[in-house]
């Protein structure tokens, strides 16, 4: 809600004028600083000049937003015929003769908000800027008191607002002469620090594998440790029970007491260590996603009944579940939705004294399913909404003494969300509840079944570099032989039983081979071939077959017949000749430093790929003599010879002047050294980019861009 303090109609040239001067009084009366007063004054007085020039019945309203947090909202209209190119003056590439709409550029960089709305009716613009916090509120009446103020006071002379401006720019020069010299500073210290920072380059390449190899031996341990853990936590809970269960006679009160606490705390280090090997298991890559069919209503009967002790021991809390029988069947994970929602239900329950709980699921309308629980607990502060979902962490509260947790559940919730494709976050207030969201994808990693088919496993997506085959083999044991001639190739096997399997996996992606047996069972794959030739006419078919059907084959449309038992150099030579594949690609790297290399071979373990080390540019320059690659990724700092002296032999050797070359380094190029490497054409990466993230995006890109990749055909669903 704002509130109007002062308006001003725009007749004459002194009203552009006076429009400065109330800009800097109302900008100084609502607290803003010496500079902020000068950058209201100065936006308002351009655009006010803007209405006055090139329009008519211009008008200036000055007006406070009374909602947290308080903005000075400055609104100037004209019934004028609008801004032509208004689209390219605020994009900045509009070349103006007179200087029109440069203001308006100008303009929105002094204000926190800016807003502009031309039409053939006029123009509407609005500035914005915050009100410091530690002015007082602007309420309804100090706007009026403000109101009057303005109204009584007497509105300076043009010349003394000239002198004022003038003021303003005298002291606005000395400030930025200030700046300057800090700068020139700041970039003397900035040149010292660049020399330390290219130092720790090297020293951060050895750190990467440092850290990677820590990183998976913190994960062992904790692995080791937590299953290590788990038979003697099991055997004090056990011996627990059996005591308490007086087998072996009967417990005074006190000695009850203290087995009861025995348990307790040994059920609580028991759930820590299920915690800690989850996550374990999570960030080793050993979780494995077992996607299967069901209805979200079956799995919110089945957390009821799992979650129904823990109301036992909390009578004021009703735990309610939302009628979701309209939504649509998911497939994915069921076991780790539920554990999801089942740490969520259950950290409600301990922190919501009195109330309820309320479960939910609905479908949003980018198609992924929203769970919701929702508590009338007490609550989280907005600073801890980020913290509570790191490990260990947890958020001091009245009733922290009385269950206390691992801080590791939710860590543990969304790290399982990311790895169904989601995500995890909170919204809650103190004293108010909290309400935890959880978005999944209805599809786990975009298969879907075919309507009323369900299949006990998905089948793969497509992997980047390699080509797709799919197998249609009812055979376990021809199908396993399949899937053993293409292993660490460049094309990876699509393996399926069915023909409703393959159809809908063919539903989502494209294949660049189909090798099909032609006896399927009681059935023949006939249909399905001639369905294939008119979905998919241009994606090549190899049809199998025990009997000799290769006329047949050819004449429903096959491109290839290969008799059983299919030969694993037939099968390879006629995959590469259907896709125009020439086999694997050879790489040379050439870098001195070890821990580079070592980095970028891991990064690169592509089936399709032969990588190829050299330590020095003598030894390069000899494997390239040798026996040229494909192409070849150089640093630039080597002891002995650079990387720019290889480059430039390349290019002026005819065999290799358009070899890719990708440029690996740490080095600060200088202006000269870019303009010399843009020419030949060569990419760029710098080793820190790869160091920090551990990604090799950037090389296969490199290796898309320059034909070296293997092309995968478009999935249907992302085209």
């Amino acid at each position: 809600m704002s509130v109007p303090i002062f308006q001003l109609a725009l007749r004459t040239e002194r009203d552009v004028v006076q429009a400065r001067q109330r800009a800097r009084e109302v900008a100084a009366e609502l607290g803003l600083d010496n500079q902020d007063q000068i950058r209201m004054a100065t936006a308002t007085s351009e655009i006010a000049r803007n209405a006055y020039r090139y329009a008519r019945n211009g008008a200036v309203q000055f007006a406070v937003g009374l909602d947290e947090p308080q903005f000075l909202e400055v609104t100037i209209t004209d019934s004028g015929p609008g801004i032509p190119n208004l689209e390219e003056i605020l994009e900045g590439r509009y070349q103006s003769t007179t200087g029109m709409g440069m203001g308006i550029v100008g303009t929105r960089r002094l204000m926190d908000d800016f807003a502009i709305d031309a039409g053939p009716r006029g123009t509407t613009v609005r500035m914005m800027k915050r009100i410091p916090r530690h002015h007082a509120m602007m309420t309804q009446r100090a706007a009026r008191e403000l109101n009057q103020r303005l109204h009584e006071r007497t509105p300076e002379s043009p010349y003394e607002e000239i002198e004022q401006q003038n003021q303003e720019l005298l002291k606005t020069l000395q400030e930025l002469r200030t700046r300057q010299e800090e700068l020139e500073m700041l970039n003397r210290e900035l040149e010292d620090t660049n020399r330390g920072v290219v130092a720790l380059y090297a020293e951060l390449d050895e750190r990467a594998d440092y850290l990677r190899r820590a990183s998976e031996l913190k994960t062992k341990f904790l692995s080791n440790v937590s299953h290590e853990f788990r038979t003697p936590l099991n055997s004090i809970i056990s011996l627990a029970r059996l005591l308490l269960d007086r087998m072996d006679g009967d417990l005074t009160a006190e000695q009850t007491r203290q087995v009861h606490f025995i348990e307790s705390s040994a059920r609580d280090l028991q759930e820590m260590v299920n915690d800690l090997l989850d996550l374990a298991k999570v960030e080793a890559g050993k979780i494995r996603i077992r996607p299967k069919q069901f209805e979200v209503h079956e799995l919110f009967s089945a957390l009821k009944g799992m979650l129904k002790p823990l109301l036992a021991d909390n009578t004021s809390v009703d735990l309610i579940f939302e009628d979701a029988r309209d939504l649509p069947k998911l497939y994915t994970d069921d076991g780790k939705v539920s554990q999801i929602l089942r740490n969520l239900i259950s950290n409600a329950l301990k922190f919501t004294p009195s109330g309820y709980v309320r479960v939910s699921a609905a479908e949003r309308e980018d198609k992924l399913i929203l769970f919701s629980v929702e508590d009338t607990g007490i609550g989280i502060p907005a600073e801890y909404h980020e913290t509570i979902f790191r490990e260990f962490s947890q958020v001091e509260n009245p009733l922290q003494e009385k269950h206390r947790g691992t801080g590791l559940g939710l860590p543990l919730c969304r790290n399982l969300a990311l790895l169904l494709g989601g995500r995890i976050w909170v919204e809650s207030e103190p004293g108010k509840g909290s309400r935890f969201y959880a978005a999944i994808p209805p599809v786990y990693v975009g298969e879907s079944a075919a309507a009323g088919v369900v299949e006990r496993e998905s089948l793969p997506a497509p992997e980047f570099g390699r080509a797709p085959v799919l197998i249609l083999e009812d055979n376990p044991e021809t199908a396993h032989l399949c899937e053993s001639y293409l292993r660490n190739t460049e094309f990876q096997p699509i393996l399926s039983s069915s023909v409703a399997q393959a159809e809908a996996w063919l539903a989502r992606h494209t294949p660049a081979v189909i090798v099909s047996d032609i006896y399927l069972g009681d059935e023949t794959a006939w249909g399905f071939v001639a369905r294939l030739r008119e979905r998919l006419p241009g994606v090549p078919l190899v049809a199998t077959s025990i009997y000799d059907e290769s006329s047949r084959a050819l004449e429903r449309g096959a491109s290839l017949f290969l008799p059983k038992p299919i030969e694993r150099d037939a099968l390879l030579r006629e995959l590469c000749r259907l896709t125009g594949r020439t086999g694997t690609r050879r790489l040379l790297l050439v870098d001195d430093n070890d821990v580079s290399r070592y980095i970028v071979r891991e990064l690169l373990q592509q089936p399709w790929l032969e990588l190829e080390e050299a330590r020095n540019g003598t030894e390069a320059l000899a494997a390239l003599a040798a026996r040229p690659p494909d192409g070849i990724i150089l640093d630039l700092l080597m002891p002995d010879i650079g990387g720019l002296e290889i480059l430039r032999q390349l290019r002026a050797n005819q065999a290799t002047e358009r070899l890719p070359v990708l440029i690996y380094t740490s080095k600060q190029l200088s202006e000269s050294e870019r303009a010399e490497l843009e020419l030949w054409r060569v990419r760029i990466v710098r080793k820190e980019d790869v160091s920090t993230r551990l990604s090799a995006q950037p090389f296969l890109d490199w290796l898309n861009t320059a034909g070296l990749a293997p092309s995968l055909p478009v999935s249907e669903s992302n085209a």
